[in-house]
């Protein structure tokens, strides 16, 4: 005779089976989702129908006894399902990223009332609490270069100073994200603007007066000369102030593992200072929404961008605390960013 716990199987896994094709059918359970619930439907009718299968396991698994048997499976499935919620919640971040970006291109769009007319060169800066120095990276950010022209495209994410108000007072583009989302979703937003605007091409720099808008220059030209579609500025092949820091060990090995992935040179992968032709940036799909950098070098090789380094300077910070996360975070996200990147490419 059937027992207590075995028709309670039954019934759990009736149920299991019948929910989630009913939640397909309305559109809310994706085929992943509808796998697991089958495996679990199967796995639970098999072992209330015909208990000895689970002698077959424990012999697999070559452990005595069936409770030890059906908690390896449980615990394998337990493991599929939190794999399963891993990549819900990335999805959902991802979405709300997209959402936050939406309100910002939305905000940007009702309040320009004549666009960018950007001729020639955007300059996107990602920007987070940043109000004792951004007025003076925008003041030194040339009118022109190599006569072509620029205009700054700052990206307020989810600032709590008065960064905004001092870029506006700087005659720059002030866009905001209403949340804090971080340096990557802050320059897909300036990337969105840029290319919509009509630049030819797109600097990168950072907000904290590290990067010499001087140097423009000699990102941009490899790009006019049709040398290179993305230039990356390294400061080991130019002035760098703080070469004998932990830090610079961490970027040179990170550096060597990023050549290796991307099957090219790289000394500085994570400086933010670069430019990238605008008609090439288009093409990459940029999901990342803090450490952009091995994302954009990685995307970039596997849409067949020509990718060049120029010497340039990296400058110590003369106000306010950098936004990296600190201690053995940064390095830790930053390797992850690089791992996430390779398996995307």
């Amino acid at each position: 005779m059937i027992s207590g716990v075995r028709i309670l199987g039954l019934v759990f896994g009736a149920f299991v089976l019948i929910y989630s094709f009913a939640m397909r059918r309305l559109g809310k359970l994706r085929r992943g989702e509808l796998f697991l619930a089958q495996f679990l439907f199967v796995s639970v009718w098999l072992i209330a129908i015909y208990p000895p299968i689970v002698d077959i396991l424990a012999s697999m698994f070559q452990v005595e006894g069936r409770l030890f048997a059906i908690a390896i499976l449980s615990s394998f499935v337990s493991f599929l399902l939190i794999i399963h919620l891993i990549i819900r919640l990335s999805t959902i971040r991802r979405d709300f990223g997209d959402l936050v970006q939406a309100l910002a291109l939305t905000s940007y769009g009702n309040d320009s009332v004549d666009g960018l007319d950007l001729a020639n060169i955007a300059v996107v800066i990602p920007a987070y609490n940043e109000e004792g120095v951004i007025a003076e990276v925008l003041d030194r950010i040339p009118a022109q270069v190599l006569g072509m022209s620029t205009r700054s495209i700052v990206v307020i994410d989810g600032a709590s100073d008065r960064t905004g108000d001092v870029v506006q007072s700087q005659g720059g583009l002030a866009v905001f994200h209403v949340v804090n989302r971080g340096q990557g979703d802050a320059l897909r937003t300036g990337f969105e603007i840029a290319c919509r605007e009509g630049a030819e091409i797109v600097v990168t720099m950072d907000a904290d007066g590290q990067h010499r808008p001087e140097e423009i220059e000699r990102l941009i030209l490899p790009i006019i000369e049709r040398h290179a579609d993305y230039v990356m500025g390294s400061r080991f092949l130019g002035h760098y102030s703080d070469r004998n820091s932990t830090r610079h060990a961490g970027i040179l090995l990170y550096s060597s593992i990023l050549s290796f992935f991307a099957k090219t040179k790289i000394t500085d992968c994570t400086n933010g200072f670069r430019a990238i032709r605008a008609s090439s940036l288009t093409r990459l799909e940029l999901r990342e929404p803090q450490f952009s950098a091995p994302e954009l070098i990685l995307e970039a090789v596997n849409k067949g961008l020509s990718i060049k380094e120029v010497p340039v300077s990296i400058m110590s910070r003369k106000l306010g605390n950098s936004k990296k996360p600190s201690g053995i975070a940064y390095p830790l996200r930053f390797g992850l960013a690089i791992l996430k990147a390779w398996l995307r490419s």
